[in-house]
């Protein structure tokens, strides 16, 4: 290899010229030696750890901004990927590193530092609670929606807000019906939804009070059913309820009504003689839709998060095979769990945009902050789940050939056959999409 093919490396894709590059390698050896004996032995204790020493320089004009660039990449916490003129690509741990700069010679500056193998930690190490993280976030959310909402919700017009509200609590109550929820907490949340509707005149003063009474009654639907993840499918659809017109038809249709009672033409409502009163009436309803919105996705986070997903089967006595049929098609899979919290995720995205286009970037922020945490703990629990592969036979089979091939276990087969509910429950046909849970 040429002189000149050994000149660049990198760390962290910041470039610089390689000088020195000086190791330590080998075995750990401890000698055994014995008073008054001739004889002894040496015991391998082990592999030491790769280190070394790399110098090297950066040249030119902008010298100085390339030392910092360099700099900053070494002084970053954790391993990183250290392209080396002789070795490869490889990831180290740097140690101590120190420069030098001449002031009577210019155009140069020289760098060394100590690179050390990362190998692999050997001892158990505390993660993350990903769940906690994403109702830490959320917490953080909820309060920069209520902000947001203040600021964009005018009490000095308030024609129609309370029929707007109104609409979304009739529209909750609607949506909860069909859950199967637990009788006691059932309760105790209609009750709390009929004391909302009977103070809405009262909330509609206090613009932070009513953003957190609605959010607090979204959030808790998760709380009257059995499973947290039952409770994304109202959320789901108070999302697809509101996006559209609903906050503008509600409020109109409100002052509809009250004009209609008092001999007016309802027709005239959505057009008033004063413009600015129509703005602002416009910009109350588009700001409880936005809350409306928010509010159902960041409960979706916090229902995501206190779902117990991970299924804890002891194996010498409760197997996937000794579940009942209905029991073990619910089991939730990797791959559930993931499209559910990729959905979330994608659904934050689009409303941190949105937030962007109307100038609120606190929450901005906080929004991509919980779409992060959201990531994270869908791809951390993703893997403690059963996954589903798919199978496709060129030509029929028998179930207990196809359970030995995927699982390794002839008694499968009976798991296999009510999950897919074959009509011949001996053969996998040509035609048949088989679904094995691992």
């Amino acid at each position: 290899m040429a002189f000149e093919d050994r000149l660049t490396a990198s760390f962290r894709g910041v470039e610089f010229l390689l000088e020195e590059a000086d190791g330590e390698s080998g075995r750990r050896a401890i000698p055994h030696a014995y008073p008054k004996k001739e004889i002894g032995y040496t015991e391998d204790n082990g592999k030491v750890l790769t280190q070394e020493r790399i110098s090297g320089r950066v040249v030119g004009a902008d010298y100085f901004e390339q030392l910092q660039a360099l700099l900053e990449a070494l002084n970053k916490q954790g391993p990183g990927e250290l392209v080396h003129p002789w070795f490869g690509i490889r990831k180290v741990q740097i140690g101590k590193v120190s420069h030098k700069l001449i002031n009577r010679v210019d155009g140069t500056a020289t760098i060394s530092f100590e690179v050390f193998e990362v190998g692999e930690n050997l001892f158990p190490t505390a993660k993350s609670d990903t769940a906690n993280q994403v109702n830490t976030e959320a917490d953080a959310t909820k309060v920069n929606v209520t902000s947001a909402f203040e600021a964009g919700f005018d009490t000095n017009t308030l024609d129609g807000a309370g029929d707007m509200v109104d609409q979304f609590l009739d529209d909750l109550d609607e949506l909860t019906r069909g859950l199967p929820s637990l009788p006691d907490d059932l309760r105790l949340w209609t009750d709390r939804l009929m004391r909302t509707k009977d103070s809405v005149g009262e909330l509609l003063a206090y613009p932070g009070d009513l953003a957190r009474e609605t959010m607090g009654l979204l959030e808790d639907v998760k709380s009257v059913v059995k499973d947290p993840i039952r409770a994304l499918d109202v959320y789901a659809n108070v999302q697809s309820r509101w996006q559209g017109t609903r906050a503008e038809l509600a409020i109109t249709g409100g002052l509809s009504r009250n004009i209609a009672s008092t001999g007016g033409m309802a027709a005239s409502v959505p057009k008033f003689a004063n413009p600015s009163k129509n703005a602002v009436i416009a910009a109350n309803a588009e700001a409880f839709k936005t809350l409306t919105l928010h509010s159902a996705v960041v409960s979706q986070c916090y229902a995501l998060a206190s779902a117990d997903i991970v299924q804890k089967l002891d194996d010498t006595e409760q197997t996937v095979e000794s579940l009942s049929g209905a029991e073990r098609n619910a089991i939730l899979t990797g791959q559930q769990l993931k499209s559910l919290g990729y959905g979330i995720a994608d659904t934050l995205a689009a409303y941190a945009a949105d937030a962007v286009e109307a100038g609120s970037s606190a929450v901005w922020r906080q929004m991509r902050k919980l779409r992060q945490a959201v990531l994270a703990d869908t791809r951390e629990r993703a893997e403690l789940l059963p996954q589903v592969s798919l199978y496709q036979a060129k030509q029929s089979v028998p179930v207990a050939l196809v359970a030995w091939q995927q699982t390794g276990n002839t008694e499968r087969r009976d798991s296999i056959v009510q999950r897919n509910g074959f009509a011949n429950p001996a053969f996998i046909l040509p035609t048949d999409t088989v679904e094995v849970i691992s």
